[in-house]
């Protein structure tokens, strides 16, 4: 049965609008996997633990151009969801025009400034030479191609906060089809190394913009944007800030507690901050399968908040929670048994798979609180709900993890380290349900 996207936001049974929106979301997340495992797989088969270690030191600055973009990618998206609910259509494509448009000049500039500080960073992030001159290499790429990768995230989130879900998924699929390609071509066959892994995502990256733009193009979309439509306005960006700085800051406290803990790891060995880098890309593996969920109910959550229709809202975070927990103890139990085996797919050098398996074995304990979190989190997005919003993320990332790894690094070394996020994701899933339940308390059934 073929449902209209306004129908499957609005009226279809609760599990079957989840599924029909979370499933392309969560496959799209899971095509980001291999996106984000991609460069770690190919590199560690140089069997270099230093270019693993110069690739993984990169990761929180390419995440914080991720940051920047989603201030007008998830605060556009939000904005959008809960326009559609209301039927405003006019302004739900001045929205997405003005979300394009200046995530385009603020790209720009992101790169320009990225490449400008990339020595600064390095030296902060406390890299040894041999480690440091792997991440300069990648990160330059990186920064350089930065105005298609950020374009292209905004483009992906504003398409799934429409309902266009299997369209997002299948830009995905073309551009880490192409990445998984050009990846061995450019890293051995051009003996590029760490240069030619940055290349290839941007080309990867490249490719899934142009399929989105191509979209819009054919007017398939909802809320398509168009030059007419090119009018900011303070009441848009307004909008668009109130929810996508708060979300995004998340994301750049994110990158700044990852490079914290890779700059403390520094002070073990280079076979540290490889481990960790090699983790956090196993890790993700739950995380975006948690991501993919909470961007595929956000919409849901938005236009229904913006219709109004309250007791359908709830029942769709009430089920949210229930198909995370699911998941959740599939994770941990994936996780928990298979912890070497894991990292050996990227790297065999036991030095590395010792040091991870320690790491991976702490981190299972934050996945359930970590699902959770991210599913109360894209409810008080969604719901507008700026200020409660913007607590959870500057908790979580900044407040909460950041004291706890210098804390309990000094406390218990590298051993209490690698507790600090699951005990950050624990606190800040608490304050996140307190916040969700006293929201949806107070809102009358609908009519």
């Amino acid at each position: 049965m073929k449902h209209s996207k306004i129908e499957i936001l609005e009226k279809t049974p609760v599990a079957y609008s989840i599924l029909y929106l979370a499933l392309p979301s969560m496959l799209s997340m899971l095509v980001n996997i291999l996106y984000n495992l991609t460069d770690t797989f190919f590199i560690g088969k140089l069997n270099d633990p230093f270019k693993v270690a110069g690739v993984s030191i990169a990761l929180p600055y390419y995440n914080m151009l991720m940051a920047i973009a989603g201030i007008f990618a998830n605060g556009g998206a939000s904005y959008l969801s809960r326009l559609l609910g209301k039927k405003d259509l006019k302004t739900a494509r001045e929205t997405t025009t003005t979300a394009i448009f200046t995530v385009a000049i603020v790209s720009i500039f992101a790169a320009a400034l990225g490449v400008l500080f990339i020595p600064t960073y390095l030296k902060l992030s406390g890299a040894s030479a041999l480690t440091a001159l792997s991440a300069r290499q990648y990160l330059t790429a990186i920064f350089i191609g930065s105005p298609i990768i950020m374009i292209k995230f905004t483009l992906i989130q504003l398409l799934r906060a429409e309902g266009a879900a299997k369209e997002a998924m299948l830009g995905l699929f073309i551009g880490t089809g192409a990445n998984i390609i050009l990846d061995p071509l450019f890293i051995f066959t051009f003996k590029m190394d760490v240069t030619g892994a940055a290349i290839a995502t941007v080309i990867g990256q490249g490719l899934a913009m142009l399929y989105y733009i191509s979209y819009y193009l054919k007017k398939k979309s909802l809320a398509s944007p168009g030059r007419k439509y090119l009018h900011p306005r303070w009441s848009c960006y307004k909008e668009i800030f109130a929810i996508g700085i708060p979300s995004s800051l998340s994301q750049v406290m994110m990158s700044i507690g990852n490079a914290i803990s890779f700059k403390l790891a520094s002070a073990y060995t280079d076979h540290t901050i490889a481990a960790l880098g090699v983790v956090s890309r196993v890790f993700s593996i739950a995380i975006f399968a948690f991501i993919g969920l909470s961007i595929g109910i956000q919409p849901l959550i938005g236009f229904n908040y913006g219709a109004q229709n309250y007791t359908r809202m709830k029942k769709i975070i009430k089920m949210s929670n229930i198909i995370c927990l699911g998941m959740s103890a599939v994770f941990t139990l994936f996780f928990a048994l298979f912890p070497g085996e894991l990292i050996a797919v990227f790297i065999k050098d036991k030095a590395i798979m010792k040091i991870g398996t320690q790491i991976l074995n702490a981190y299972v304990f934050a996945i359930p609180f970590a699902g959770l979190g991210m599913i109360l989190m894209a409810a008080l997005q969604a719901m507008g709900k700026a200020i409660p919003a913007f607590i959870v993320s500057l908790s979580r990332q900044g407040i909460v993890y950041i004291p706890m790894l210098y804390l309990l690094n000094y406390l218990f070394q590298f051993s209490g380290l690698i507790y600090a996020m699951p005990i950050a994701d624990v606190i800040t899933t608490i304050l996140s349900f307190t916040f969700v339940y006293h929201i949806t308390k107070r809102l009358k059934s609908s009519p």
